[in-house]
């Protein structure tokens, strides 16, 4: 695996993230050239991120975007004032439920600004238009996310399965992430699945030995 995202959601207070970034900063990671570790909070701590990502030795990512570019749209977040802070943002994540039109708009500001959309998706049917040259993908099951620190996992094979299907469909070449209840538990066995590129870490991610032993065991 070479890509490790850490998606906080709206977790994490000031004063929880300085002791996560201190904590991380002390804990022994395998190294490897290849390895991409992504730290995505929420908006209002993109700046903190990004002041101590090359200190610690990470990426800053977004876990949204505005529809628009730029404007009178209060409250809105643009790609362009993302790209001073992020080198990725995830982009239409399950718990959004966006419509694919509304998925494909964000994609392509993403990709119009140079930041390297994450672009998470349910269904296999409309891999052909969310597959983008610069793009990541990820593959999310609403039923296999873990809820309130409750872990629903997949069975591996049921997972090897489907990421061989989506790497069919996909161009050759597209990363393709895995999301879904990773834990220090399950991710020897997703690991084992060269079809998967990296995880997209939900809950796991907020406690950073547990995010440091999933990036350990995977390297």
């Amino acid at each position: 695996m070479k890509y490790f995202i850490a998606n906080w959601k709206m977790n994490m207070s000031l004063e929880d993230i300085v002791s996560w970034l201190e904590k991380f900063s002390k804990l022994e990671l395998k190294q490897d050239p290849s390895r991409h570790i992504i730290i995505c909070p929420s908006f209002p701590h993109l700046s903190l991120i990004k002041e101590v990502s090359r200190k610690i030795g990470f990426e800053v990512g977004a876990q949204d975007l505005s529809l628009f570019e730029r404007g009178a749209h209060t409250g809105e977040t643009g790609n362009f004032q993302l790209k001073e802070l992020v080198n990725y943002c995830i982009v239409g994540h399950s718990e959004r439920k966006e419509s694919l039109n509304t998925v494909i708009i964000k994609k392509d500001l993403c990709i119009k600004t140079g930041i390297i959309p994450i672009i998470c998706f349910v269904g296999k049917k409309n891999l052909t238009k969310l597959d983008t040259k610069g793009a990541i993908l990820c593959w999310e099951d609403p039923n296999n996310i873990s809820k309130g620190g409750v872990y629903r996992e997949k069975n591996p094979l049921e997972i090897a399965k489907g990421m061989k299907e989506i790497k069919e469909k996909v161009s050759k070449g597209t990363t393709v992430l895995y999301g879904g209840s990773i834990n220090r538990e399950n991710i020897k066995s997703l690991n084992e699945i060269k079809e998967i590129d990296g995880v997209l870490v939900g809950n796991s991610s907020l406690d950073p030995n547990h995010f440091a032993d999933i990036i350990n065991t995977a390297i």
